[in-house]
């Protein structure tokens, strides 16, 4: 496929290449090569039938949800237009119109923060498109064509009467639109040697977004005020992942000062020079800054009571956080990912070599998978939507239930115990060898209500049953790719 320049800022007349002879012809409507349409991953493809003089558009969806196209005519022939809306393109509010034919076989490549539209030249007019984002028609937008005189003349140059239905007859003016269309973000990641940090990367990388600055603790060391100022403020990041914390819940008892200066400190710092540069600013937080005590789910609006130190340092964290008016919490529990230690991969190697194993039944939560997590912040970090979250995989589960869940295909049996009865052993080891030992206090309920997520236009994630199935399923597939590393090896 040949890529043509439009004169408008990413979007081009894309030419597929044609094979054929007396007989016909065979040519590729679509090839998913990275630069050739910039369509990560078409969702929807659709067809739509016109009458001569239709008018359909200007159209788009606000992000998160916002679209890719690759349009073409496949009867009749279409005026079609792509109206650039990205507030910092040099081709901001400039057009382009493209004629349409099966003939000329030609397509239109319409990139995110565009708005859309087409008028039918002939009777019969058949119209496609691929996409790639589902279709929201609560983020439906869009404005007249006729807001665009040049454009209006251009059409009756054609010969034909538009026909426009009364849905876009009444949308607003192209002036009073409130978009949040840029042509792209720099992003910087902290905890990128993390589990979740490592899936945002993966996921803005997905998203053909390569502006990033991934760190982890060698890198910009949180507890440092200058290092987190210096790169902050020399990138100027649009948008900033802080998934870098101090995690070790039990050791924080007795090293609280270094989960303060990473997770409180640190914080503060992050905000201080987002503050300066503009950034929004993604939190990740955890139910450890309830007490448990609560008989329903809790919610966004529930009062903290944090039972130890780690929770302490979230709760700290959250306040300083949502003190910045660019800022978004999200709350989570049990993540596991690919990148690293996790319970579910725990539970799998320890069912290798344990015929039981004793897990907690009296703590109720939601497992979080990273992948899905990630998916869900890059849409949020599109958005303004600016607060305080719950984001878990949805249903409830105890740990022991989400160890035996985890284990399903291998031959251990899970052995539910109370959390006193899951801890004496260690206490009784502890005191044996003299070693001083704090166990931090955990919440007996940490489910999270994710009322707010749908409120506000997101989405809940998958069932965790769904969730631990895709894991597992990676971590077998890492586990081939590792073999086949070493046959490799072996051969040569």
């Amino acid at each position: 496929m040949d890529k043509v320049g439009t004169g408008l800022k990413d979007c081009y007349i894309i030419v597929p290449d044609k094979f054929g002879d007396e007989r016909g012809y065979y040519s590729p409507f679509f090839v998913d090569k990275e630069g050739a349409t910039s369509i990560k991953g078409v969702v929807q493809g659709a067809r739509s039938k016109s009458s001569k003089g239709v008018l359909r558009g200007m159209h788009f969806q606000e992000v998160p949800y916002d679209q890719a196209k690759l349009v073409e005519c496949l009867s009749g022939a279409v005026l079609d237009v792509a109206y650039d809306l990205r507030k910092d393109s040099p081709t901001y509010k400039k057009y382009v119109a493209v004629e349409l034919t099966p003939e000329n076989g030609i397509q239109l490549f319409i990139p995110k923060g565009f708005a859309h539209g087409f008028v039918a030249l002939k009777d019969n007019t058949l119209f496609q498109y691929l996409v790639d984002s589902d279709y929201r028609p609560e983020l439906e937008n869009g404005f007249s064509v006729f807001d665009i005189p040049e454009l209006v003349e251009e059409i009756k140059e054609y010969g034909v009467e538009p026909i426009v239905s009364e849905k876009d007859k009444a949308r607003g003016h192209v002036d009073d639109l409130e978009t949040n269309f840029y042509t792209h973000y720099r992003y910087l990641v902290t905890g990128v040697k993390g589990q979740l940090g490592y899936e945002i990367v993966k996921e803005l990388n997905n998203r053909g977004i390569y502006d990033i600055i991934a760190v982890d603790s060698d890198t910009m060391d949180l507890t440092n005020e200058r290092e987190v100022s210096k790169i902050i403020e020399d990138y100027k990041p649009d948008v900033i992942f802080n998934c870098a914390a101090y995690t070790a819940v039990d050791k924080a008892e007795v090293d609280s000062t270094l989960a303060y200066d990473v997770n409180v400190k640190g914080t503060k710092y992050l905000i201080d020079s987002a503050r300066k540069v503009g950034s929004k600013v993604i939190q990740i937080s955890s139910d450890y800054v309830f007490d448990g005590t609560k008989e329903g789910l809790y919610t966004t609006e529930d009062k903290v009571n944090p039972l130890n130190v780690y929770g302490k340092t979230k709760a700290l964290c959250e306040d300083i956080t949502l003190n910045y008016d660019k800022s978004f919490v999200v709350r989570t529990c049990g993540v596991f990912g690919i990148n690293g230690k996790n319970f579910v991969r725990t539970m799998r190697e320890l069912a290798k070599t344990h015929r039981e194993l004793r897990v907690v039944n009296d703590q109720i939560m939601s497992p979080t998978s990273a992948k899905d997590l990630a998916c869900l912040l890059v849409d949020m970090s599109n958005t303004e939507k600016y607060g305080l979250y719950h984001a878990t995989n949805t249903g409830f589960c105890s740990w022991a239930e989400f160890a035996a869940y985890a284990i399903k295909d291998l031959d251990c049996e899970i052995i539910p115990v109370t959390t006193e009865e899951y801890y004496a052993p260690q206490y009784r080891q502890a005191k044996h060898d003299g070693i001083e030992l704090h166990i931090a206090e955990r919440p007996r309920n940490e489910r999270l209500d994710k009322t707010s997520l749908v409120e506000n236009g997101f989405y809940e994630l998958s069932h965790w049953h769904r969730a631990v199935d895709n894991y597992i399923e990676e971590l077998e597939a890492e586990k081939e790719n590792e073999k086949a590393k070493v046959k490799t090896m072996e051969m040569k």
